[in-house]
């Protein structure tokens, strides 16, 4: 039975998000949504995907249509590349996508299931979702965190830090 926590990934690149924190720390940590977006010529639409991405990684908040710097997405600007690496790890074996996944590899023998099987278990749990899309962005995501790794020669989802 899946978790009821389990929320779509949106499917942004984790370099636009952390694009957005930057954005955000030299702005004094706190910017209009619909500003940033004038400012940076891109669809509110795009923007708000990018916002929710960095939301779901506790790196900012989003009071009333701004976006606020989160002490831990200032921290992550700080930090050196595998310090940024740990920090998101740690953020996203928080999400119910990733630790559904971690508790499914866990119980495989060889810590690593087929892609098929990886798609058909996102289609049960986010039935409104592409599910290749969410497999982009969790394989996206969990290999720049050294969580997840796909090895596309053996079409194989596998824990990379186990």
């Amino acid at each position: 039975m899946p978790p009821a926590s389990i929320t779509p990934l949106p499917d942004i690149p984790l370099t636009t998000v952390f694009g957005l924190l930057e954005l955000l720390d030299d702005r004094g940590g706190r910017e209009d949504g619909y500003k940033i977006a004038r400012d940076l010529n891109i669809r509110f639409g795009d923007l708000l995907k990018v916002m929710k991405a960095a939301e779901i990684l506790g790196f900012v908040s989003t009071p009333a249509g701004d976006v606020v710097l989160e002490p831990l997405g200032k921290q992550f600007l700080e930090a050196a590349v595998n310090e940024r690496k740990t920090l998101l790890r740690e953020q996203l074996k928080k999400h119910g996508l990733f630790s559904y996944f971690i508790r499914l590899l866990r119980g495989q023998e060889d810590k690593s299931l087929s892609r098929e099987v990886v798609l058909e278990h996102l289609a049960m749990l986010l039935p409104s979702e592409k599910p290749e899309r969410q497999f982009a962005t969790m394989v996206g995501w969990g290999r720049y965190a050294e969580l997840f790794g796909y090895n596309k020669d053996e079409d194989r989802f596998y824990l990379d830090n186990e």
